[in-house]
């Protein structure tokens, strides 16, 4: 009678190839910290190998040397960190940026105009400009209704209220301007 088989239990190879990784966790630390001078980033930077090694586990091929494999990772993404520093800061959270407080704006021209001044101003429009200012921005008017109750096309009441509006800042705003220059 033959001795029995001794069957070794299936080599677990993610287990095997995460022990493989802390293996060299030391050497890369020491790689790590020599390019970035910086301790956090050096860990932050051995991090990022660790977890791009696990994602392309496939790419290593057994048998070849897995330190170099590792260290070209490490000094990929640390090349690939110092092209991101040059072409710009990383985006900050507004949490962590200070921003000044905006200047106190001075009151708009437009703020200190009475109602009798706007009154004024539309009478002073020619009838077919006040007509439709009054029926749209007045009366609430939607276009095709004015259109239609003028007898007119409704591009034609776009651009008399066009022009009524820029009337109406032309009359409203120097005279408000020239108020503002005699105390």
């Amino acid at each position: 009678m033959a001795p029995p088989q001794v069957i070794d239990p299936p080599i677990d190879a993610a287990a095997d190839f995460h022990r493989s990784l802390r293996e060299h966790e030391h050497a890369l630390r020491d790689l790590a910290l020599r390019l970035c001078r910086n301790p956090a980033d050096a860990g932050d930077l051995l991090q990022d190998t660790f977890e791009r090694a696990l994602q392309r586990r496939a790419q290593y091929q057994p048998g070849t040397n897995l330190r170099a494999w590792l260290c070209t990772i490490l000094h990929h993404l640390f090349l690939d960190r110092c092209r991101a520093r040059v072409r710009g800061p990383e985006h900050a959270s507004l949490d962590e940026v200070a921003l000044p407080a905006p200047e106190p704006a001075a009151e708009p021209a437009w703020a200190a105009l009475t109602r009798d001044d706007v009154v004024a101003a539309v009478e002073r429009l020619e009838p077919d400009f006040r007509r439709v200012y009054q029926l749209h921005s007045l009366e609430g008017v939607p276009y095709q209704e004015i259109a239609a109750r003028l007898g007119i096309p409704k591009a034609t009441v776009g651009t008399r209220l066009a022009r009524a509006r820029r009337k109406l800042r032309d009359l409203l705003l120097p005279a408000r301007a020239a108020d503002e220059s005699h105390p």
